[in-house]
């Protein structure tokens, strides 16, 4: 440890959440050893033995695996800082609590030192640290009071005046006890200068602590808030005035434990330049996830370096380098660059990854996944049998262990010296890869801790659209989602359809074998008349300058602004022509062409400048499991940018899905000559936004297949987030586009249906100091705000899968040449027996009669279809005016297909699906009850969802969910009711969580039949 730097730059493990394991631990030590990084600090909040139960002394068994981690943290040249955080509910002026405070941290001089325990006096109270036993084990500690009550019991304010006096008084008899210890960190209660009252020069708590604490102890302070976006030298000087001694900054710009929605992969950015002289420290509280952290850690240290030669020590960052630098505070030639900074780190992440999925046990098998009708999920293997893979498991039981990830990061060697990134391009940087490769463990064994993360559920999604409750022996299932019609509607009883039972069926025949996986052939002619965008390749060398996280109020970012024909040309997606807008409609590439589509282009300049020889976009589009790119993880990185700040990729997906809601008003109206170039440009717009959604469903595709097993657990669920919601926005456009209606009426025009855009989704306008915290959920949790039903947002989650799928899916309003797909779809879904096989053979239509014949034939304009590469798998339908629409069906529809089916249609014998085929015959032939008044004036739209069984991942069927119903209350409709069987749990469990609740009323004729509304 000698001729370290007195400079403290490193990470504080100091967030809420699961702490992570002792395998991680290490990995990171390996990390900071590598950037020459020197700090980490033990102190995670949820750790039961550091905050919670700080008075219970480690078990021996926790005791020796502490001392490893302590050794580990030696081995790597790494300061291991322990923490304890006892302000919650310790009373200062007790004796026996400062007793225990000083009994735990001496057992922290203790690890490392084992042979020596059987010296020391068995008398607690006479303990007494050696200087021998201090330098075999851990020796620099933090006494933390953040985030407590500042209202002291009785018994303190009977003996201090203050809360000041109180813990500084405890510090310092600790640290006295302790032997002052060169390093020894006190965390305040208010530890930033929103926490200041009135301001931190006029605090009395911090000038009491100032004039309180010895000198040699450390403050902790987290900048001007607690997610600090800048960090300025008058601000800490301001600080250092009332403390009295230079600050040590928790710096938590990338925590995210306020927001299961949110991870930050940028740069360290917003410190300005010469901030070593006015501090001791800076550590890094980073995101939960470990794997999330390798650019936010590898730019932290570009920082630390750049201010290490600012400073003109490498050596000596202490008192010495404040000393010597003087008031040169100006930036120089070499300063940190953000920018060059995330180019390098982008470049060592991607050699990572990739050599992380190589590794045995790296990654899942990423070949896109064959699910069978019960739901079981079959891979493909190596030697050409099918074998069930499994994938990721859930937190509270994520595998564990060096064997089960992939190596080491590649690293930098130790004598080739760090690499100058400056705000001008190094020329020929490469990124050096470190000759030795370690496991990358992320295993949660030997956690000091009991909380666990919520446990997911599996990812079945809707209950398939026909099966066999005979097989199974499962209850029938029925979903009914609203149809469309008049906005205005008037209602006299109307009745309404009984839904056809829709029984699930398992994965595995009785006798445990799995069935063969159902047909995924398409006819090339149902593709033959949609025209298809072709994607333009774009250079993404750059990320150019993050753009700042607004809330659509401010000026700079106007959501309505249309770019530039520069901006156009620079742009990542560059805006169509009008003329290409015309000629083109905005409908999606099916998922086969998506996966052929190329996804961030790669200049030669970075191919040539990758660690690695990285594939081109056309051989990944062209292999789902080939190695990430480079474009491919900078987009990533830019989707999940800073919490203040959006990157590129983000902020183009915002910028236009904003501009066309804002400009909807003009789409489908009949229009002027000068309207018409308005709807052009609208259009053009929007197929620049389909693009943009495509690439990113891609990207989450490619990550599934290719990323390895660590990183896939840390970040899957925000991507696969990101994805359900851009499936969910790109079919709302498409839906806006009135031009791909099926059967459009000229007299119907959309342009006043969208009060919402000036009404229940206007953002909230938030001040320019607030906390990060107030944008709940980032890019995600902004693009749903900007749906109709966006308001609703926190009823729309659902939890990850367990194991995640690479599939490729497109959410799009129905096409004429759907029809026959989804009919077809609707007939694979249902097991059966031979004999009504037969008969549906005889009659291919009678299933999709049932479920989607009156929504195809009375509300197509509010019917949405889920396509996979094996064609359409999913529907969502709806009728807008449920009175109407269940009158027009009985009095028109039903009498032609009464006369299409005969009732007497049988098998002549009980067989499997005979169930299906009689309650659709009874649908057809018997007179459908009647939905009570009330509901019809309450929720005055229809809903009916169904997906294939082969849809295993849930977060497709919330998309087309979520997509329905903001059609509907964009187009005015205040609620939404569906019929599903009272013993069907699997539904019901779905559609609450979309909000549904059981409605109190019975449909006479159908009792087994329960009526769920929802207010939109």
């Amino acid at each position: 440890m000698a001729g370290r730097p007195r400079f403290l730059c490193g990470v504080v493990e100091g967030f809420y959440g699961r702490p992570w394991s002792m395998e991680q631990r290490k990995l990171l030590f390996q990390w900071l050893k590598r950037w020459e990084l020197n700090c980490y600090m033990y102190a995670p909040k949820d750790e039961l033995k550091h905050r919670l139960l700080w008075r219970e002394p480690y078990t021996e068994h926790e005791a020796a695996r502490m001392r490893s981690l302590i050794k580990a943290a030696q081995e790597q040249s790494v300061e291991f800082v322990f923490a304890i955080s006892a302000g919650q509910d310790m009373v200062f002026s007790s004796a026996g609590d400062r007793l225990l405070l000083q009994q735990k941290l001496r057992q922290g001089l203790l690890w490392g030192s084992l042979p020596l325990l059987s010296l020391l006096p068995r008398d607690p109270s006479s303990l007494c640290p050696c200087p021998q036993v201090a330098a075999m084990g851990c020796h620099s500690f933090a006494l933390l009071f953040d985030d407590i009550d500042p209202c002291m019991c009785q018994a303190d304010r009977d003996v201090f005046p203050s809360l000041a006096q109180a813990q500084a008084s405890v510090a310092n008899e600790v640290y006295q006890e302790l032997g002052q210890p060169s390093i020894f960190l006190f965390c305040p209660t208010e530890y930033c200068s929103s926490l200041c009252s009135p301001s931190p020069s006029q605090s009395c708590y911090l000038l009491t602590l100032g004039q309180e604490l010895l000198p040699g102890i450390s403050v902790i302070w987290t900048g001007p808030k607690v997610v600090s976006q800048e960090l300025s030298a008058t601000v800490l000087e301001e600080v250092e005035g009332v403390l009295q001694r230079r600050p040590v900054i928790w710096d938590n710009l990338y925590a995210n434990d306020y927001d299961c929605r949110r991870v930050f992969l940028g740069p360290y950015t917003g410190r300005a330049h010469g901030l070593m002289p006015k501090l001791h420290g800076l550590l890094l509280n980073p995101n939960c996830e470990l794997q999330a952290n390798f650019i936010p850690i590898h730019t932290l240290s570009t920082w630390f370096q750049s201010e290490l030669r600012s400073c003109h020590h490498l050596e000596h960052a202490g008192k010495e380098t404040a000393a010597a630098l003087g008031d040169n505070q100006g930036p120089w030639e070499g300063s940190y660059s953000p920018q060059e900074a995330l180019e390098l780190a982008l470049l060592d992440w991607v050699a990572e990854i990739n050599q992380q999925a190589l590794e045995p046990g790296g990654r899942t098998l990423g070949h896109p996944s064959i699910s069978l009708k019960g739901g079981t999920k079959l891979q493909p293997s190596t030697a050409g049998r099918q074998e069930v893979i499994p994938g990721p498991q859930p937190h509270s039981s994520a595998p564990s262990g060096a064997d089960q990830y992939g190596p080491e990061p590649c690293g930098v060697a130790r004598g080739e010296g760090r690499r100058k990134v400056t705000s001008e391009p190094e020329k020929d940087s490469r990124s050096r890869i470190s000759a030795s490769s370690q496991q990358s463990p992320t295993g949660d064994g030997d956690q000091l801790t009991m909380k666990n993360r919520e446990s997911c559920e599996p990812s079945c999604a809707l209950p398939s659209t026909a099966g066999s409750a005979q097989s199974t022996g499962t209850p029938t299932a029925t979903e009914t989602l609203h149809s469309t019609g008049p906005t205005m509607c008037c209602s006299n009883g109307a009745n309404t359809s009984q839904n056809l039972p829709l029984p699930t069926s398992d994965a595995r025949t009785e006798d445990g074998s799995p069935p063969q996986p159902p047909s995924s052939s398409q006819p090339e002619a149902s593709r033959a008349d949609m025209p298809l965008p072709t994607p333009g390749p774009e250079a993404r060398t750059s990320p150019g300058p993050p753009a700042l996280a607004t809330d659509g109020a401010g000026a700079s970012l106007s959501p309505t602004a249309p770019l530039t024909p520069e901006e156009a040309g620079s742009s990542l997606m560059a805006l169509l022509t009008l003329e290409e807008a015309g000629s083109s409609p905005t409908v999606p590439p099916t998922p086969r062409e998506a996966r052929k589509s190329p996804s961030a282009p790669v200049t030669p300049e970075e191919a040539s400048s990758s660690p690695k020889a990285l594939l081109t976009p056309e051989e990944a589009g062209s292999n789902p499991t080939a190695p990430l790119t480079l474009g491919e993880v900078r987009m990533l990185v830019e989707l999940f940018y800073l919490p203040y700040h959006h990157g590129p990729q983000a902020q183009h997906l915002l910028e236009h899905f904003r501009w066309l809601r804002a400009n909807s008003l003009s789409v489908g109206v009949p229009a002027t000559a000068t309207d018409a170039s308005r709807d052009m440009e609208w259009r053009g717009r929007a197929q620049s936004f389909q693009l943009l959604c495509a690439e990113t469903c891609r990207l989450h595709s490619r990550f599934v297949s290719s990323a390895g097993r660590a990183l896939l657990y840390d970040l899957h669920p925000y991507l696969w987030d990101i994805r359900n919601m851009l499936l969910a926005a790109s079919a709302f456009i498409l839906w806006l586009d009135g031009h791909l209606l099926c059967d459009p009426d000229p007299k119907v025009t959309w342009g006043s249906c969208f009060g919402w855009c000036q009404s229940i989704t206007a953002p909230i306008l938030l001040g320019g100091d607030a906390e990060p915290w107030t944008r709940r959920g980032g890019l995600f949790g902004e693009l749903q705000a900007l749906l109709p039903v966006g308001n609703s947002c926190d009823l729309f989650y659902h939890p990850p899968p367990l194991f995640p799928s690479s599939q490729l899916y497109v959410l799009r309003p129905v096409l004429p040449l759907d029809k026959g797909e989804l009919y077809r779809m609707c007939r694979e879904s249902l097991d059966c027996d031979p004999k009504v096989a037969e008969i549906l053979a005889a009659h291919p239509d009678l299933l999709g009669d049932r479920l989607l014949g009156s929504f195809l034939s009375l509300s197509p304009e509010y019917t949405f279809v889920l396509e996979d590469e094996g064609g359409p798998c999913g529907y969502a339908a709806g009728a807008l005016c449920a009175e109407g629409f269940l009158q027009q069906r009985d009095s028109n529809w039903l009498p032609a297909i009464r006369e299409k089916y005969p009732q007497d249609l049988d098998a002549g014998a009980p067989a499997l699906g005979q169930d299906a085929l009689e309650e659709a015959l009874l649908f057809f032939h018997a007179e459908p009850p009647a939905v009570p008044l009330p509901v019809l004036r309450r929720f005055p739209s229809l809903v009916q969802l169904g997906t294939a069984p082969r849809v295993l991942d849930v977060g497709a069927s919330r998309s087309l969910a979520i997509c329905l119903l903001s059609a509907l209350r964009a187009s005015g409709s205040r609620g939404v009711f569906c019929q599903v069987s009272a013993s069907d749990r699997q539904q019901l469990s779905f559609y609450s969580k979309l909000g549904f609740v059981a409605l109190p009323v019975a449909l006479g004729s159908s009792p087994s039949t329960q009526l769920l509304g929802r207010l939109l």
